[in-house]
């Protein structure tokens, strides 16, 4: 039998669940603006990756990395702030249902344990890597969420920031991290890829640092409460392998010229370069 022992399955009963009284916690760590989803995205993603797995086990494929996604781990309201986040830990379904990432992060949970049950039935090995909000360029020409968590800060369009924490990988990161638990025979089970946590107030201020020309709210919405502590987490079963994050300030640099390239951004101007004057 081709399975490897890190493929069983994982009941979504016991890893994916909390008491439902958990979803009138709220958590400090959300981050706002998250994309409207359908309410039918857990069923098409669920049926989607059955699909996958399927017709990769009836082409013979003998190992499977499977992309998940950070929302599938860190959304729950129980873990306490001094837990360290790592693989074994799991979103609360009830408390996700009841947010506006009920549909996005369900959908990521239920598809990351469709895949490990289905890649288990069939015999197939199974790496997950689980990345977080990513940074650096942008390969697609309109905005997403982990663009636009850029963006709407350098087009003045957020007069004030957050008391929340995120979290943040770089793209390449995330590519290499998909490349290692292939290439590793031993690699299976789930990997954590996230490269920093941050509070708001550290990330704009990166962001001031490096790009000082545009005009970056310094106002929290929440001045004179208690600043979200940023959580500890583990990204060592990838560094295991290999994996040598990038500084978050060099991929936040790389975000912001991106968006400028692709017309997202004015291009700041400075007003010591000479004019010049064309007959």
């Amino acid at each position: 039998m081709r399975g490897s022992p890190c493929a069983a399955p994982m009941s979504s009963t016991t890893t994916a669940s909390a008491p439902p009284s958990a979803a009138a916690r709220a958590s400090s760590t959300l981050p706002r603006q998250y994309p409207t989803t359908p309410p039918d995205l857990v069923p098409v993603t669920v049926e989607g990756t059955r699909n996958v797995i399927s017709a990769a086990a009836d082409a013979d494929v003998r190992r499977v990395v499977f992309t998940s996604s950070y929302g599938a781990v860190h959304m729950d309201p129980n873990r306490s702030p001094d837990t360290v986040l790592d693989e074994t830990c799991w979103s609360d379904y009830d408390f996700c249902k009841s947010t506006g990432l009920r549909h996005c992060c369900c959908a990521k949970m239920m598809a990351e344990i469709t895949a490990t049950e289905e890649a288990a039935k069939r015999g197939l090995e199974l790496a997950v890597v689980v990345p977080s909000m990513t940074m650096g360029p942008m390969l697609q020409p309109a905005l997403n969420f982990s663009s636009n968590h850029v963006a709407r800060y350098l087009t003045g369009a957020e007069p004030t920031y957050p008391n929340a924490v995120a979290t943040y990988t770089d793209v390449h990161d995330v590519t290499h991290a998909h490349v290692l638990v292939y290439e590793h025979p031993e690699a299976c089970g789930r990997y954590l890829c996230i490269g920093a946590v941050l509070h708001r107030t550290h990330f704009l201020q990166l962001l001031s640092e490096l790009f000082s020309q545009y005009h970056i709210t310094a106002k929290c919405e929440d001045d004179g409460k208690p600043m979200a502590k940023p959580y500890k987490f583990s990204n060592r079963r990838l560094t295991d392998l290999g994996l040598e994050f990038t500084p978050v300030r060099e991929s936040l640099y790389e975000r912001v010229t991106c968006l400028q390239k692709k017309g997202h951004l004015p291009l700041p101007v400075d007003p010591l370069a000479p004019k010049c004057a064309y007959l």
